[in-house]
């Protein structure tokens, strides 16, 4: 009998178990999400993911933004936040949490050896404001008794940045194959880092030092927002990705060997209709 118990017990905790996630993609990359508070991006050991089209950051990550205090109970494999006379408990890979002593269907999710909790979980609770920016896939929190530590901030990158390396990446590649748009932007960074080139995407886009290097730029056309997909792709980039090595050109595999760069720098690879040069 107690054998039976103990499997039925068993059989009911895999049940909960939320384990079986999927971390949403595109193009195989995992979707490329930023949280805000108060107009901070937060740093995270590991971004945020999305997970059936929810929001889920490193409960540390939140916790230190926040102020919060953290512990926790090997035994039930769980994490306490407590915050404002707030608790919130996330079991491990569970899909429900108890909050203030109350059973929520808010799950967590293990990743990377990391435990993710979604960002509403607690902001609704703790009163905080939270907007969804579909575009440029940033969870934007306003929480006006919060001040955000400085260690606790990522400068990695800003909204601008996303903004110009997103505008560029769109005009250049327009809504050509997703790896195409990964290379464009990707070159960009590239010169950023390049002692060649200015320092900041801003500064790389309106480069003149030598001619108009992305004529596009200087037009109304760069006026127009890019679409989404390319954003994923401009912020798979300022994330790390990198599918052209040191590529500091593109050029349009139908006009490139009539241009300069074609004649004058290394070939490094073709993906789909773009060649890229370092």
């Amino acid at each position: 009998m107690k054998k039976i118990i103990c499997f039925i017990l068993v059989m009911v905790a895999l049940s909960l178990s939320f384990s079986a996630y999927a971390v949403d993609t595109y193009g195989g990359y995992n979707i490329p999400v930023d949280i805000q508070i108060n107009g901070s991006f937060i740093k995270c050991a590991q971004k945020p993911i999305m997970v059936n089209s929810s929001t889920y950051i490193p409960l540390r990550a939140f916790s230190d933004a926040i102020c919060g205090e953290i512990s926790w109970d090997e035994t039930q494999m769980a994490a306490t936040l407590t915050k404002d006379g707030h608790s919130f408990v996330f079991y491990s890979d569970m899909d429900f949490c108890t909050i203030d002593g109350e059973a929520k269907s808010y799950g967590s999710v293990n990743y990377k050896d990391l435990l993710f909790v979604p960002v509403r979980a607690i902001s609704e609770v703790l009163g905080y404001k939270v907007e969804w920016d579909d575009l440029y896939l940033i969870v934007k929190v306003t929480a006006s008794d919060v001040a955000v530590p400085e260690t606790a901030i990522d400068k990695t990158y800003t909204y601008d940045d996303i903004t110009y390396l997103g505008k560029i990446t769109h005009i250049e590649s327009g809504y050509q194959d997703f790896r195409v748009r990964l290379g464009v932007a990707a070159t960009v960074m590239n010169r950023v880092k390049s002692k060649e080139f200015p320092n900041t995407i801003k500064d790389v886009i309106f480069d003149t030092k030598y001619s108009v290097q992305f004529p596009p730029a200087h037009t109304e056309k760069f006026d127009k927002l890019p679409s989404k997909e390319t954003v994923i792709a401009a912020k798979c980039v300022l994330n790390g990705v990198n599918i052209v090595g040191n590529s500091l050109y593109f050029v349009d595999s139908a006009y490139k060997k009539g241009s300069w760069v074609h004649n004058n720098r290394p070939h490094y690879a073709t993906i789909v209709d773009m060649d890229f040069y370092e």
